[in-house]
């Protein structure tokens, strides 16, 4: 102990130290319970509030992204759905439009062959006239011929 009197004596520190270090000691364990145990319990409820919430937003941002997965493969049903009942839609309104094309195809063939049916009968009708003047035509040619 002598030497840590020596010591102090040539620093020149006197017995006024030890009590300057039992204030000290005294105010630290004063501020200690007084203001760094409240400080200490601010600073673990501001780490518990960041890290925590950190840890809460990562859990959040995988339910978002499940619900956008989610999301997108209704959206995809949906999407197939609204094509097939498109698809359906306009494959109906084709054979609608077949059977309509077929009838106005029929009644142009029936209008078609009554058309054809009358110009036969004109047909025969001049062929017969002409067979008639040919006859006519034939014995003139003959009598000029003979002449």
């Amino acid at each position: 102990m002598e030497t840590f009197l020596n010591i102090f004596k040539s620093l020149g520190a006197d017995i006024t130290f030890f009590y300057q270090l039992a204030l000290v000691i005294i105010f630290y364990f004063t501020l200690k319970y007084s203001l760094f145990n409240k400080l200490q319990e601010v600073l673990d409820l501001r780490e518990n509030k960041t890290t925590k919430l950190e840890g809460n937003a990562h859990k959040k941002f995988a339910e978002a992204e499940e619900l956008s997965q989610k999301y997108k493969s209704e959206l995809d049903k949906v999407n197939q759905e609204a094509f097939g009942l498109i698809s359906s839609k306009k494959n109906e309104a084709l054979d609608v439009q077949k059977v309509k094309i077929k009838e106005v195809e029929s009644q142009l063939n029936v209008q078609v062959d009554e058309q054809r049916k009358v110009f036969m009968v004109e047909v025969e009708e001049h062929k017969k006239t002409i067979l008639k003047e040919v006859d006519s035509l034939s014995g003139e040619l003959i009598n000029k011929l003979t002449n």
